[in-house]
């Protein structure tokens, strides 16, 4: 839509022929205002500052400022909408208080009604009489054109700040007072310099727009441009053509082709549409790409270009307007002609024409690129890899300390295997010797007491001395059998483990005086003689323990097996315990027990309470493969 019209005449003449147009289209309203009584010096003359007028004043007591933008475009135009969303953003950036915006559409590109144009401005005059703005806010140059002409008649006094003019046509209103703006040099020459980088094939621009006035005005300045700044390319000017009709144009026009869309609000049927519309419908007949100089129309179908925003100078002009709302006199802001073209592209279009990225001019902007997973989630990726690369280091962490305790149990385990086994083998030697050495002897020297006895029979003192001797001799004979017994019971290695625990059971009831029962399996299993001496030990502790602390009348063992497991209880009936506190005082009996039992991967249980006995459960498991 905006191009840099190229002698600044030409905005000059565009702009007094249109508002010495509506001055003429609207001679009615003048003369009803006479009429009405209104005094004519009533009305300011040109540069009355705000707020000296009744109306002004009236306007102000009700203490809600009110703003009136002036569009020269119909209602439903897309540029229309980016324009105020700027305008009405930028005022709310600058002025905080209360605020009443009112929206006038001129429609002056496509209406040439006099009778329209009458009563539209009767309509204006009278909705603004009583209640002036406070601001008036005309949106491109015809706007600005009829505003400024006819400012007395509508809006006395008001201050105006103008949006998307032409600079060199605004530098030529100086001489008019309260009026600021933001404006620049709109140009189409960048957006061609553009079609030169990305399609540097390109000989000929067709150059797109509608049938108005404006779009036939903007045509003939961008034509004349860009004819005079690059003879190196054949340009054509199309005007008015349907969608069908242009890509026709396009088709006989051949390779190298490329379009330039302008404006269009006319096609020369009649048929009314805006820039947006016209190239979503030519998109869907045109193969060639089409380019533009403005934003509006970017993600609608363009390649790109060097574009201008609407939204950006609506924006800049709503923080003028805000100043002014503020109370700034429009005289004092200067005139903002900063704004120039962001050279954008559609990332969909370029696709669609297999044009690579690195044929952009460096800065350009990319739009609807397509996102990357990366670029979507990069940041929950990167967050979950962390997470799991933290989580795997405390797992293989974990893992090592777990390997290295078991392998720490199992050592414990070896270890405490292998002193039970020294301190069985000792036990075994230590039995052998007082049963094999020391009790033979001391047999020896009681068999040699007695002889000596009988030979002393002359003397009755010492054969009763020698007696005496023999006895204890005897005694301790006897003894020393039983602790080689206890110590490591030959019965087990020869008879096996129900024969071990029948023997110990009859040994200690007979010298304790404790009726104990054995209970056993008629056909008990051979089972390796690890295991027969760990319930052996286990069965002669708890038999120890149920003697000495227990306090019972009875002891009951119970001994059966079957392919797989060893199962042995030992009961009594005494005064049992508090298993809590057994625990707290870790004996070394229980303590060796569990230990024993854990060698052969078997489980202990304990169960007693006081005054009901105590019963220990074992169950040991037998190898698969054994060597009994």
């Amino acid at each position: 839509m905006f191009v840099r019209f190229f002698p600044c005449c030409y905005w000059r003449v565009w702009a007094v022929a249109l508002g010495v147009g509506m001055c003429i289209l609207a001679p009615s309203v003048g003369a009803q205002e006479q009429s009405d009584g209104s005094p004519k010096d009533m009305i300011p003359e040109e540069g009355t500052s705000e707020g000296s007028t009744p109306q002004r004043q009236a306007s102000q007591g009700v203490g809600i400022k009110r703003v009136v933008i002036l569009y020269t475009h119909r209602q439903m135009s897309p540029i229309n909408k980016q324009w105020h969303s700027g305008i009405v953003e930028g005022i709310k950036q600058v002025y905080d208080g209360p605020i009443d915006i009112e929206t006038e559409y001129m429609d002056v590109v496509l209406q040439d009604d006099k009778e329209y144009f009458n009563e539209w401005s009767e309509v204006v005059r009278l909705k603004y009489s009583k209640y002036p703005p406070d601001v008036v806010i005309p949106v491109f140059f015809p706007a600005y054109a009829f505003a400024v002409m006819n400012r007395e008649m509508f809006f006395p006094g008001c201050p105006m700040v103008f949006c998307a003019i032409p600079q060199s046509f605004a530098e030529s209103q100086k001489s008019k007072r309260n009026i600021t703006g933001v404006g620049g040099q709109f140009d189409n020459r960048p957006t061609v310099e553009v079609i030169k980088k990305v399609l540097p094939g390109t000989k000929r621009l067709l150059v797109l727009s509608g049938n108005s006035r404006l779009d036939l005005w903007l045509s003939e300045i961008a034509m004349r441009q860009s004819e005079i700044a690059f003879p190196e390319i054949e340009f054509k000017a199309l005007a008015g053509l349907t969608p069908a009709e242009a890509a026709l144009e396009f088709v006989q026009a051949g390779p190298d082709t490329a379009g330039l869309l302008l404006s269009f609000e006319l096609d020369n049927y009649g048929n009314r549409m805006n820039t947006t519309e016209y190239l979503h419908e030519l998109n869907k007949v045109s193969k060639v790409p089409i380019f533009g100089c403005y934003d509006t129309i970017l993600g609608h179908g363009i390649l790109g270009g060097a574009l201008i925003s609407p939204n950006e100078f609506g924006n800049a002009t709503g923080q003028l307007a805000g100043r002014v709302l503020n109370g700034e006199s429009a005289d004092d802001i200067p005139k903002d002609y900063s704004h120039t073209h962001t050279i954008a592209f559609d990332h969909e279009v370029l696709s669609k024409f297999g044009i690579a990225e690195s044929r952009l001019p460096a800065g350009a902007k990319v739009i609807n690129r397509r996102p990357t997973i990366w670029s979507q989630y990069g940041r929950y990726i990167s967050t979950g890899i962390t997470a799991l690369l933290v989580q795997s280091a405390i797992i293989v962490s974990l893992l090592l300390n777990r390997s290295k305790r078991i392998a720490a149990e199992r050592e414990a385990q070896s270890l405490a295997g292998r002193i039970l086994s020294a301190g069985e083998e000792e036990r075994r030697y230590l039995a052998r010797e007082l049963h094999d050495d020391v009790s033979q002897r001391l047999a020896a020297v009681s068999i040699e007491t007695g002889t000596l006895e009988n030979k002393m029979s002359e003397s009755s003192e010492i054969k009763e001395s020698l007696g005496k001797l023999k006895k204890n001799l005897i005694g301790i004979c006897d003894d020393l059998h039983r602790m080689s017994r206890h110590m490591h019971p030959s019965v087990l290695d020869d008879f096996g483990l129900s024969e071990a625990i029948r023997s110990e059971c009859g040994e200690l009831s007979q010298r304790w005086g404790i009726p104990i029962e054995l209970h056993c399996s008629k056909r008990f299993p051979e089972i390796p003689k690890s295991v027969a001496l760990c319930l052996y030990r286990v069965a002669q502790e708890s038999l120890w323990n149920a003697i000495r602390h227990s306090g019972g009348s009875k002891i009951t063992i119970e001994l059966k097996s079957d392919a797989e497991f060893v199962y042995m209880d030992i009961s009594d009936d005494g005064k049992g315990f508090e298993p809590s506190e057994v625990q707290k005082t870790r004996r070394l009996g229980l303590a060796s027990m569990s230990e024993r039992i854990r060698l052969v991967s078997g489980t202990i249980r304990t169960r007693s309470a006081p005054g009901q006995g105590v019963t220990i459960s074992v169950v040991a498991p037998i190898p698969e493969a054994s060597n009994p």
